[in-house]
């Protein structure tokens, strides 16, 4: 891999139009992509710690390596791990100069995804920050900062806002609108989910749906029914809302099928049971993210006297 291309072009520097050419190239070419990250992780082994705000989700999206996860797992940790991130100031304006020249409109979106069994965070070129748990997918404008703050989220993300007044900050997640200046907020919007749940924990949001404008209060979180297109405005545990950001899971009475569901997203697994024999089993129990999926299963099936049999990413329970 030619690394004094590669280096002169994270170093902020221009570069010709036959530079721009080979490397367009290299960043769409899967073999020198892994030669990318090799290289990154050289360079971050070499430099000294610096505080630098790295946009991590634009080198992610350029380099297009979101569906090989164990590689998104390891460039991120070297990207992100306690704010010594790499050596290049000037990384971000440079990864955004090359996107202006290859791609060719502002309504484009970039993409931020994770797949079952991951977790990210990214700072936003605005310097937002987003924490995006399971199976969840956040899109912005290639000029996002620039006229407008506005994203589109499906699945579950926590925010910490920038303070703009004149760029409020605006996720659409299916047909709820949850608005911002400067905040700290979470919203969960699985497509496959009844519910749409919006929740404040600091500052300010404008919650928009349908007909409804309503401004919510630290504490306070709006459940919208999908199916009824019915909405209630309630208080909520913070600790419980924000269990996945903290690499926890918690449930509290909570019905044995959404267990369920969580455990599939959370470990990338299929799990097969008997609804009518479990129809009635609630759980209360605390999971930490490092305990294994053999020790949860062994907890739950204890807890409702069931037995459990793990084939590769298949999980069977039975009573």
């Amino acid at each position: 891999m030619p690394d004094k291309l590669i280096e002169k072009f994270i170093s902020g520097k221009r570069l010709t139009g036959d530079e721009f050419i080979l490397l367009d190239k290299l960043l769409n070419n899967f073999q020198y992509r892994q030669d990318i990250i090799h290289y990154l992780e050289k360079k971050y082994k070499e430099s000294q710690p610096e505080s630098v705000a790295l946009k991590f989700e634009q080198i992610r999206e350029k380099i297009r390596i979101s569906s090989i996860k164990s590689r998104v797992n390891r460039l991120f940790i070297v990207l992100s791990k306690a704010a010594a991130i790499l050596f290049i100031p000037l990384l971000v304006a440079a990864l955004y100069f090359y996107s202006n020249k290859t791609q060719t409109t502002s309504d484009e979106l970039l993409a931020l995804t994770t797949q079952k069994g991951e977790h990210t965070n990214v700072i936003l070129p605005d310097g937002s920050k987003a924490w995006l748990n399971v199976d969840t997918k956040l899109s912005y404008p290639v000029d996002y900062g620039v006229n407008s703050r506005n994203l589109e989220l499906e699945g579950e993300a926590y925010f910490e806002v920038e303070k703009n007044e004149e760029l409020p900050f605006e996720v659409i997640s299916g047909n709820l609108k949850t608005r911002a200046l400067g905040t700290r907020f979470v919203i969960s919007a699985y497509p496959e989910s009844s519910e749409l749940k919006s929740s404040l924990v600091e500052g300010t949001i404008q919650i928009g749906y349908g007909n409804l404008n309503k401004i919510l209060k630290p504490g306070q979180q709006i459940v919208v029914n999908k199916k009824e297109s019915a909405y209630a405005i309630q208080t909520f545990d913070e600790e419980y809302e924000l269990a996945w950001k903290n690499n926890q899971l918690i449930f509290r009475l909570t019905p044995f099928d959404i267990v369920m569901e969580e455990l599939e997203k959370w470990y990338d697994i299929n799990i097969k049971y008997n609804a009518d024999s479990f129809r009635l089993e609630t759980l209360t129990v605390r999971f930490e993210r490092y305990e294994t999926l053999e020790q949860v299963l062994k907890v739950i099936t204890k807890a409702t006297g069931s037995k459990y049999i793990v084939e590769d990413k298949n999980v069977i329970i039975k009573k």
